[in-house]
């Protein structure tokens, strides 16, 4: 379920179209169905919660949809719910809902840490993100990590997941794939011999057999590399500074190493 774009949160590679945070910084209007439209389908929804055995629900940001709410009330407790989260907000009403659920997987989004996540994760915190990720800990629910792999995390991303690995979550709990869009984030801009320096970093950590999701994900990154591309990065560069205005952060000042390439 994806009612709304209802998001706190404007990361860097998202839009309006799944973030209403992006939707008001670029003041563009998304369109949505009527009114009635959307009462229709919330009703056959509700109306069918007791049947579903799968639910998926995603955003935006999901744990801040009032409509979850309601969803969640009329599901099968036995249900297996799925959140995708940024895992913000652990005050909600929603938020209380899933908890009294015992098939629970939160897919956690994030891919840094520090200051990159909260650049990154524009609207974020990188301390409440630790906060609510120790709360959700609580529970006897499975956790896994959504990643997308890009210019600004191009080697930070390893860190990332040596953090999650130190806290004691397991080689199956993480998922990475390279982002695609918006294009001026693509990894494959980076000079071939930064390029080339990862291809080897990538090799040696498969070497490793780590197996699970976590070496999927190593060898889908070293095959998406090898792939060309026409690069550009000069262009990365001018976008970043747009958007850098646009908000009054300097990325230059975080991601110092990538900013050595310019």
């Amino acid at each position: 379920m994806r009612w709304t774009n209802l998001c706190n949160f404007a990361c860097v590679y998202c839009s309006p179209e799944f973030s209403s945070q992006w939707a008001d910084e670029l003041g563009k209007k998304i369109s949505q169905p009527t009114e009635q439209q959307q009462q229709d389908f919330r009703n056959y929804i509700y109306q069918h919660a007791q049947n579903l055995k799968h639910v998926y629900l995603a955003g935006g940001e999901p744990l801040l949809m009032k409509e979850n709410l309601k969803l969640l009330r009329e599901l099968n407790p036995d249900v297996n719910l799925r959140i995708n989260t940024n895992l913000s907000k652990v005050d909600t009403g929603v938020f209380d809902a899933v908890c009294q659920f015992k098939n629970v997987h939160w897919t956690v989004s994030a891919e840094t840490i520090e200051a990159e996540f909260e650049y990154i994760r524009f609207g974020g915190r990188w301390q409440d993100f630790l906060d609510n990720l120790n709360t959700i800990r609580k529970f006897d629910h499975k956790i896994s990590f959504n990643m997308l792999w890009f210019l600004l995390n191009y080697d930070s991303v390893f860190d990332y997941v040596d953090y999650l690995k130190g806290l004691g979550f397991h080689n199956n709990s993480f998922v990475i794939g390279a982002l695609l869009t918006p294009d001026y984030l693509n990894i494959r801009h980076l000079p071939e011999n930064v390029l080339n320096s990862l291809k080897l970093k990538l090799q040696s950590k498969i070497d490793e057999n780590p197996g699970y999701l976590l070496e999927d994900s190593y060898r889908n990154m070293l095959h998406y590399i090898a792939q060309p591309i026409e690069k550009n990065l000069t262009k990365s560069f001018e976008q970043l500074a747009t958007m850098d205005q646009r908000r009054g952060v300097d990325s230059s000042k975080i991601f110092t190493e990538l900013y050595k390439l310019r």
